[in-house]
């Protein structure tokens, strides 16, 4: 089906003869992403833009670079305005805020197999039960582990309790793990946890709020009763986990090569989350999307689904800073921890799909953590008065 789609694809473009550059049958495609994460990176992007140019006579990608920090605002501008690239990067909680808005086109049916896809990275893209982009790269987090503290990675919460209470009562002045914060950080890797009890965040079609349920509650517990062996006072020193004083912690693959470098002698592995119900995880990354207001569609789905595809999505997933999302793309060879990442990403869940989910993350769930791990509240009343704020943030009833 996709060879047909794109032999379609492209005597469409054919026919339409003059696009942006203005010439018989020539096309440009302008393209908004990131700033180069390296000199490498923007070299493989580049290859891969000019395998496209080839394999499209008369088109012409235009690659407008934005530094991350900086790409949300000008990019809401560019909306504003009715400027927007005809196709772009987008981060994945930002997909369904722009897809309920009419900002972005659906996926056109027959693109892709989604089949081919990690689910919670293909999950990313999805609003209102529709597809709205195509996953680029994905990351996630996994459990670190000081193997001479540590020598066999906990697989369960009721092992990971243990294993902290262990070490903890061997040497008090280490910590059995660095237990996350109630930040935007910590509120991002939650529901990860959450899923490992066989929970939801929320039910977004039914419009539904869940967290303040038990999986989630014991999730929260979890973290509540594993700073009895790992105290705040040891835990919030300069990198605990890189100094030895603690013997796990939560991270994902952008520290590897950080505590590789700066702490050549610590010993550690990386390990899948322990669970308490099912293996579970968070994802981050990038998805890519049309924008409405885009001249030349049909050729910003070929340009994405070409980024995306089996051939090329490992080199750009690493280009990108993260792993491919199609199942059958090369991955870039890396560390013996790499397993673990790859592991967890088969498992990962896409964030809910709600509009507002990025200030209910900052501003509301994870100030409900911090309560909690303070011993201000209990998790369920952190949960419960969370959950309250956030229903009547969404309008929602249940």
């Amino acid at each position: 089906m996709r060879g047909a789609l794109v032999a379609v694809l492209a005597s469409g473009l054919a026919a339409c003869g003059g696009g942006g550059t203005g010439g018989g049958d020539s096309k440009e495609l302008t393209f908004w992403m990131y700033q180069d994460r390296t000199p490498q990176a923007g070299q493989v992007v580049e290859k891969i833009r000019q395998d496209f140019e080839k394999a499209n006579p008369g088109v012409t990608v235009k690659l407008v670079k934005i530094p991350k920090d900086d790409y949300n605002t000008k990019l809401g501008s560019a909306v504003a305005s009715k400027s927007a690239p005809d196709a772009g990067i987008l981060d994945q909680p930002l997909v369904s805020k722009y897809a309920l808005d009419g900002t972005i086109k659906e996926v056109p049916a027959g693109l892709i197999d989604e089949a081919d896809y990690y689910e919670g990275a293909l999950d990313t893209n999805r609003a209102g039960g529709k597809l709205y982009g195509l996953p680029q790269d994905q990351t996630t987090v996994a459990l670190f582990y000081n193997k001479k503290l540590v020598p066999a990675p906990p697989k369960t919460w009721d092992e990971l309790k243990q294993v902290a209470a262990q070490v903890h009562a061997a040497d008090a002045g280490v910590a059995g793990m660095n237990v996350p914060k109630g930040d935007g950080y910590g509120a991002w890797m939650f529901p990860g946890i959450v899923h490992g009890a066989g929970g939801e965040m929320v039910d977004d079609a039914g419009k539904k709020v869940l967290f303040d349920q038990q999986p989630a509650v014991e999730a929260l517990q979890l973290w509540v009763d594993l700073q009895k062996s790992s105290p705040r006072k040891i835990t919030d020193s300069d990198k605990p986990f890189e100094n030895g004083l603690a013997a796990m912690t939560i991270s994902g693959p952008w520290d590897v090569p950080t505590i590789r470098e700066q702490f050549p002698d610590l010993d550690f592995g990386v390990a899948p989350l322990p669970y308490k119900s099912e293996p579970a995880g968070n994802i981050g990354g990038e998805d890519s999307v049309v924008f409405s207001t885009g001249k030349n569609p049909d050729l910003a789905w070929k340009w994405l689904a070409f980024l995306a595809g089996a051939e090329h999505n490992g080199a750009v997933a690493d280009a990108f800073g993260g792993f491919p999302v199609h199942l059958k793309a090369q991955v870039v060879a890396g560390g013996p921890e790499q397993a673990a990442f790859l592991e967890q990403l088969k498992v990962a869940h896409a964030r809910p799909a709600v509009p507002q989910w990025i200030q209910v993350n900052d501003e509301i769930i994870a100030p409900a953590i911090e309560s909690a791990l303070t011993g201000k509240v209990t998790a369920q009343q952190a949960l419960t008065d969370a959950a309250a704020r956030t229903r009547a943030l969404l309008g929602w009833n249940g």
